[in-house]
């Protein structure tokens, strides 16, 4: 009988390693999002609160199972930034998890526009810039609403 050689086993543990962590990382970096129903429009009603300008204001439906129906908001500030903010419901917890699932699938700019996805009750909102200065002036409203 073989015994493996010490190459092989680095090799084993090499390949051990490169599953399990990665499995490990998202388990403990990702937070479950119970599903609920905010009632409203959160984005507005942060955006007015904390003195935020909403230029303009339409609605839409995206292209995915369970969408029910959002807003796409341009915000403003007084320093000339500009940033969009495309909201939409869901009808269930598992088509807001699979819309989820979806974006993370791709990389970015390779079927993932550059943003910020996150989730409040049945809405998914999904922001651009993600590095927006008005999203951290608008994130205190959202935290709010999204953790009743």
């Amino acid at each position: 009988m073989n015994t493996p050689s010490r190459l092989e086993m680095g090799l084993i543990m090499l390949i051990i390693v490169a599953v399990v962590v990665p499995i490990c990382v998202v388990t403990l970096v990702s937070t479950e999002v119970k599903y609920s129903t905010v009632a409203g429009e959160p984005v507005k009603d942060a955006a007015l609160a904390s003195g935020i300008t909403i230029t303009s204001v339409a609605n839409t439906t995206w292209n995915l199972p369970g969408a029910t129906g959002g807003k796409i908001y341009v915000l403003s500030d007084n320093s000339g930034g500009v940033t969009i903010v495309d909201t939409q419901a869901f009808d269930s917890a598992e088509s807001r998890d699979a819309a989820i699932r979806l974006y993370h699938a791709n990389p970015v700019g390779h079927g993932r526009p550059v943003g910020r996805l996150f989730v409040i009750g049945q809405h998914l909102v999904y922001v651009i810039p993600a590095d927006s200065g008005i999203l951290q002036r608008l994130a205190p409203g959202l935290t709010a609403v999204a953790s009743p």
